[in-house]
């Protein structure tokens, strides 16, 4: 197969050639749309982080099988999402307690802002260790 030259006329209708189409400059762009839509995404990539950082954490403590952390909404009503099971012989309460007292809370002052609401799932698992 050979290379086809591409065209390097878009206007060649009119019979002028890209050399000679005069050379408008890009418009500016105000900043407002781009520079939101930017700190929205880095906003959005900082509450990723973070709730890996929470569900890993999490995983590490020895009464947890599995951690969800999903944080959720804009800057002025964020939602802390757990979906955590417990193994089947621990007692919940501690963990609950360091969530409500440790976890949220570091969060929170690591973010600037507080959670509008928190949703918090502790399921006991079906298996028992054996």
């Amino acid at each position: 197969m050979s290379a086809q030259p591409v065209p390097t006329s878009t206007l060649p209708q009119a019979g002028i050639t890209q050399a000679e189409a005069p050379q408008r400059p890009l418009p500016k762009r105000t900043g407002t749309a781009s520079q939101v839509s930017r700190a929205q995404r880095l906003r959005c990539t900082r509450y990723d982080q973070m709730a890996k950082a929470a569900s890993a954490g999490l995983m590490a403590h020895p009464h947890v099988e599995s951690a969800i952390v999903e944080i959720s909404g804009d800057q002025a009503d964020l939602v802390f999402h757990l979906n955590c099971t417990i193994t089947a012989e621990s007692d919940p309460s501690d963990l609950m307690e360091t969530v409500a007292r440790g976890v949220v809370p570091n969060i929170e002052r690591m973010l600037g802002t507080d959670f509008a609401s928190r949703r918090l799932h502790f399921n006991r698992s079906l298996y028992s260790a054996a």
